[in-house]
Parts: C-alpha cells; sequence; structure tokens
C-alpha cells in the first residue's frame, strides 16, 4: 500500500497554490494522509483528484475534521495528529503513539520533515509542500508491504518539491 502524507500547506483563498508537483508525485497512491494546517478546503479536493484523503485539523485550520485519526494499513495502526505542542518531542509523540497503540505517527507543524523509529514505532513528518522552515518544501511516501510486521520495515521516501 502506498500512502501520500503532506502537511503545513497552509494555502488560502487568496495565497498559494498547491503544486502540481505534489499531484504528480501522489499519481498512484492509494491513500494521502494530510497531517493539518490545511487552512482551505480546495486543498483536500486537490488532492482527492489524486486519491481518497484522511486529514486532521492542525492549529491554523477552521474546518470540519478532528484532531486525530487513525487509519489501518496493512498490518499497521497509523496515528495521524498535527501535535501542535510536542511536534519535535519524541519522547511526547511516543507516549501518544502508546496512548493511541500506534505503530506509525504522522505529524506535522514544524515544516521541518524528520524520520525516526523509537521503540519499533515509526514517526514520520512530511515537513511542509509550501512553506518549510530551513528545509525544502517537502511530501513524503510511506510503502507498506503486505507481509510487513515491524513499522522499522517500512520504506518512508521523502520528495523535495
Amino acid at each position: 500500500m502506498l500512502i501520500g502524507l503532506i502537511s503545513d500547506t497552509h494555502i488560502t483563498e487568496k495565497r498559494g497554490k498547491l503544486s502540481e508537483k505534489v499531484l504528480e508525485e501522489f499519481s498512484g497512491v492509494d491513500l494521502i494522509i494530510h497531517a493539518g494546517d490545511i487552512t482551505h478546503e480546495k486543498v483536500i479536493h486537490e488532492l482527492e483528484s489524486a486519491a481518497p484523503v484522511v486529514a486532521v485539523l492542525g492549529n491554523n485550520d477552521k474546518l470540519d475534521f478532528n484532531k486525530t485519526e487513525i487509519v489501518e494499513a496493512g498490518n499497521f495502526r497509523i496515528a495521524v495528529n498535527h501535535a501542535t505542542s510536542y511536534s519535535d518531542d519524541f519522547e511526547k509523540l511516543l507516549k501518544f503513539a502508546l496512548k493511541m497503540d500506534a505503530d506509525v505517527v504522522v505529524s506535522g507543524h514544524t515544516h521541518k520533515p524528520h524520520c525516526r523509529v523509537i521503540d519499533g514505532i515509526l514517526f514520520v513528518n512530511p515537513g511542509s509542500s509550501n512553506r518549510p522552515i530551513k528545509s525544502d518544501a517537502s511530501v513524503a511516501v510511506l510503502d507498506i508491504g503486505d507481509n510487513q510486521k515491524k513499522a522499522d520495515e517500512i520504506e518512508v521516501n521523502f520528495i523535495n518539491l
């Protein structure tokens, strides 16, 4: 299963638009996860032209999404949360993962990509596709095989935009 990861688009009616490269890179994925700070629902509609979308609220969103979503993919339970107050605090991210009984945590907020395995749990932040901070604009793709049993076996590919 291929899952496109995106966060922190920060697109408004008057400012910015989703990069065509995002849609190109997500062509062929089975699902897209948006980890918050969408800021305008047109982003979700554009992403849905490539694949179904699961999205969560970020600290700048006033949309009708939950703060946390759980996605089942292959043998894995993925918890998605913008993680506004703890997005770069791996101790707090680990506590969140354990509370959610998650194998994978997808978060946003920092605008900087990361990928780390802690205690067998995979933590991924795809960065920002539109307004990066001290990094290139990016998204990521998770490649989850049917026979994978451990989160550290999941392939994570970051794509600079």
